[in-house]
C-alpha cells in the first residue's frame, strides 16, 4: 500500500524536475546568439519507489541528466567542408593576387599587361624598319625594350613579394594552430574535473567544440574522445592532423616553426618557413591529408607542376676542399630555358634522405644532355655517405628541390624565366649575326646584371647552337668581365645590356655579306630577322613569344576560375551543412518559448496536487470523528 504521504514526494519530485526544466529553457534562451551553443534538454525519467512481486508503485518524476542536443556526423562534415573551403578560398586569394601582378586589370585571358609591354616594343621595332639609321626612333626601341624588362623584372619583384605575404602566412597559422591547441588541453581538464563528479560540462564541451571548428579551416581535424574504461579514470580526447597527434589529453604535440637555409626553387626568397613535429616527426605540408589554409599556403608557395630535376646518382668523388661531388646523369631536364634549380643552397633528396650543395656544374654531351655535378655541404656523417653509395650502387631516383604538382609561385616565376631566356637567345643570336650602325658585329642586346658587380653577362654557346658547359656560380675572368650560359637570365635580373643603351648605335639591323662586309647603312634585312621572331611558332612549345604569354595569362585564368568556383561549391555545402547541424544543435525562440509554457503549466500542476493532498490530509486529520 503507498505511503499516505507519499504523494507529497511525488509532486515535489515534479516541482524540482520542471523547475530545472524551466531553467534549462531560460539558459538556452538566454545563449540564442552564443556562437557555438548547443541547445540543452533536460532528460526525465519515471522514479520508482516500492516493489514486490506484484506490482511496483510509481514514486514521481526525476532529471537523470542535461544534454546538450549535438550530431557527431553534422560535426565531422561540417569541419571538413570548413578545411576544403578554406584551402580553395586561399588558393584563389593568391591566384588573383598572381593574376594581377601578370595580367594588372586586363581581365580577358588573351590579353595582359605583360603582352602589352611586349607588343610595344615590337611596335617601336617595327617603326625601325626602313630607317634603321635614324637615332630618335633606335632610341625609342632601346627605351620601348628597358620598359619591357623592367615590366618584366618588377613582375617577379611581386611574385617574390606575394611569396613573401604567403611564408609569413604560414607562421601565423602554425602559431594559431598551436595556440589553439593549448587551449583544447586547458578546456579538457576543466572537463574532465567538472564529470568527474557526475556532472556533465555542456557549456566547456561546446567551447572545446567551437575551437576543434575554429581549427578545421587551417587543417583536416580529427577528434576521438574515448571513455574511461569501467569508468575508472579519466576520458581519452585526441585530436589529429595531418596523421599526427595535435592533442593527446593534456599534453599537446606542438608544431615547429624554422626558417630554411636552403632553395628548393630558383628564386625563392630568403627564409621560406619550414614545419616539424615537436617530438621530431616529418611533417609533410604538400598531402591532402593536411588540408585547410595551411595546405593551400604552402602549395602556393612552394607550387612548382612537379617540374624539378630528376635524374640518377652515376658517380661520387672528393674534390680538391675535401666535398663529395655527386654525378648526377639520365636528367629530366636538357635545357638551359627549363632549368630552374637554385645556383646554391639547394636541396637534392635521395631515399628520403636530404642532402643540400654548394653549387653545381653542367657538362653538355655532344648530343646536348646534360651531366650535372653537384658539390655537397661539409656535414656529411657515415650514414649519409653511407646512403648516397647505397643510391649510386642501386640507382635511387634522385630530386632536387622538392616537387609539388600545383601550379603556386615557383611555376609561374620559372615561365618567366623561361620566357626571358629564350626570347633573349634567339634575340641575342640574331643580333650577333648582324652589323650595327659602326660596322661591327652586334653585341648581346638583352642580358643579366651580375649581382656582385652590376656587370652584364657576356653569353656562350656552341657553334651548333646548344647549350655550353657552365657552373651554376658565375666565374670573373682575368679581364673583369663574365661570361658563361643563358642559365644567369632570370626573370629578376633581366635587362638590356649597358653598352646598348649607352649607345642605339650597336643595335645590328644590317645584314652581313659573305665577305663579312655590310650591304649598304639604309640596309635593315638584319632588323627584319629580328622583327620575324616575334611571329617565330617553333620558339616555344606554345609557338610564338605572343602565344607563349597569351598561354600563361589563360592558364593562370583557368586557374583562377577554378578555384573561385571550388571555394563557392565548398561555401554553399558548409552553409548547408550547417544549417542541418543547426537544426539539432540551434536554439529556436518560438519552441523555447513554447517549452516554457508547457513546464510552467506542469510546475502549476504539481502546486494543484500539493492543493489537493492538503485539503485531503486537512479532512482525514482534523475533520474526522474519532
Amino acid at each position: 500500500m503507498a505511503s499516505t504521504f507519499g504523494s507529497f514526494e511525488i509532486a515535489k519530485s515534479g516541482m524540482m524536475t520542471y523547475n530545472a526544466a524551466i531553467q534549462t529553457t531560460a539558459h538556452n534562451v538566454a545563449n540564442i546568439e552564443t556562437e557555438g551553443y548547443s541547445r540543452q534538454v533536460t532528460n526525465r525519467v519515471s522514479m520508482v519507489g516500492n516493489k514486490s512481486s506484484l506490482s511496483v508503485q510509481g514514486f514521481g518524476v526525476e532529471v537523470s541528466s542535461i544534454s546538450r542536443q549535438r550530431s557527431a556526423y553534422y560535426d565531422t562534415k561540417f569541419q571538413s567542408t570548413r578545411s576544403a573551403y578554406n584551402k580553395y578560398d586561399t588558393e584563389a586569394h593568391y591566384l588573383k593576387a598572381i593574376q594581377d601582378v601578370v595580367c594588372g586589370n586586363v581581365v580577358s585571358e588573351d590579353k595582359s599587361l605583360f603582352g602589352d609591354a611586349f607588343d610595344q616594343f615590337y611596335a617601336a621595332l617595327s617603326d625601325l624598319k626602313g630607317k634603321p639609321n635614324n637615332d630618335t626612333v633606335r632610341k625609342k626601341v632601346v627605351a620601348e625594350a628597358q620598359t619591357f624588362t623592367s615590366f618584366v623584372t618588377n613582375m617577379a619583384t611581386n611574385l617574390q613579394k606575394e611569396q613573401d605575404k604567403i611564408n609569413s602566412e604560414i607562421k601565423g597559422c602554425v602559431d594559431q594552430i598551436n595556440a589553439i591547441a593549448d587551449k583544447l588541453v586547458s578546456i579538457t581538464k576543466q572537463i574532465n574535473t567538472v564529470e568527474a563528479y557526475g556532472s556533465v560540462a555542456n557549456d566547456l564541451r561546446d567551447q572545446r567544440s567551437l575551437l576543434e571548428d575554429e581549427l578545421s579551416q587551417y587543417c583536416n581535424v580529427k577528434v576521438e574522445e574515448i571513455p574511461a574504461a569501467d569508468g575508472i579514470g579519466i576520458p581519452q580526447y585526441y585530436v589529429y592532423i595531418n596523421g599526427g597527434p595535435l592533442v593527446d589529453t593534456y599534453h599537446t604535440n606542438k608544431l615547429e616553426i624554422a626558417q630554411k637555409e636552403t632553395y628548393s626553387n630558383l628564386g625563392d626568397i630568403d627564409g621560406c618557413y619550414k614545419v616539424e613535429w615537436a617530438n621530431g616527426n616529418t611533417f609533410n605540408p604538400y598531402t591532402n591529408a593536411l588540408g585547410g589554409k595551411l595546405q593551400s599556403l604552402f602549395e602556393m608557395r612552394d607550387g612548382n607542376n612537379a617540374t624539378t630535376l630528376q635524374g640518377k646518382v652515376s658517380a661520387l668523388k672528393n674534390n680538391e676542399e675535401g666535398n663529395i661531388v655527386l654525378t648526377l646523369s639520365d636528367s629530366s631536364i636538357n635545357d638551359v630555358q627549363k632549368l630552374n634549380i637554385p645556383a646554391n643552397d639547394g636541396e637534392i633528396t635521395i631515399n628520403n634522405r636530404v642532402y643540400t650543395y654548394k653549387e653545381f656544374s653542367v657538362e653538355v654531351d655532344e648530343d646536348g644532355s646534360f651531366t650535372y655535378e653537384f658539390v655537397l655541404n661539409d656535414v656529411m656523417d657515415v650514414a649519409d655517405a653511407k646512403s648516397l653509395n647505397i643510391a649510386m650502387n642501386k640507382g635511387y631516383a634522385v630530386n632536387v628541390g622538392t616537387p609539388v604538382n600545383v601550379k603556386g609561385i615557383p611555376y609561374y616565376m620559372s615561365q618567366l624565366n623561361e620566357f626571358v631566356r629564350t626570347f633573349a637567345q634567339e634575340f641575342n643570336t640574331v643580333q650577333n649575326q648582324g652589323h650595327d650602325l659602326y660596322d661591327n658585329m652586334g653585341i648581346d642586346f638583352f642580358n643579366a646584371t651580375v649581382q656582385a658587380t652590376g656587370d652584364d653577362f657576356i653569353f656562350t654557346e656552341r657553334t651548333d647552337g646548344k647549350d655550353a658547359s657552365f657552373t651554376s656560380l658565375a666565374k670573373q675572368n682575368d679581364d673583369g668581365t663574365y661570361t658563361g650560359s643563358y642559365y644567369y637570365i632570370t626573370a629578376l635580373n633581366f635587362t638590356v645590356t649597358k653598352e646598348v643603351v649607352a649607345d642605339t648605335g650597336l643595335l645590328a639591323c644590317k645584314e652581313v655579306k659573305a665577305d663579312g662586309q655590310s650591304i649598304g647603312n639604309d640596309n635593315g634585312e638584319n632588323l627584319q630577322r629580328l622583327l620575324d621572331l616575334k611571329d617565330k611558332s617553333t620558339m616555344f612549345v606554345h609557338g610564338a613569344p605572343d602565344d607563349f604569354i597569351q598561354s600563361l595569362s589563360s592558364t593562370l585564368g583557368v586557374n583562377t576560375r577554378k578555384a573561385v568556383t571550388l571555394a563557392k561549391s565548398q561555401s554553399d555545402l558548409m552553409y548547408a551543412i550547417d544549417t542541418n547541424r543547426k537544426s539539432i544543435s540551434g536554439v529556436d525562440e518560438d519552441e523555447e518559448g513554447a517549452d516554457l509554457i508547457i513546464f510552467q503549466n506542469m510546475l502549476s500542476n504539481q502546486f494543484k496536487v500539493l492543493s489537493v493532498m492538503n485539503e485531503v490530509l486537512d479532512k482525514l486529520i482534523n475533520q474526522t470523528a474519532v
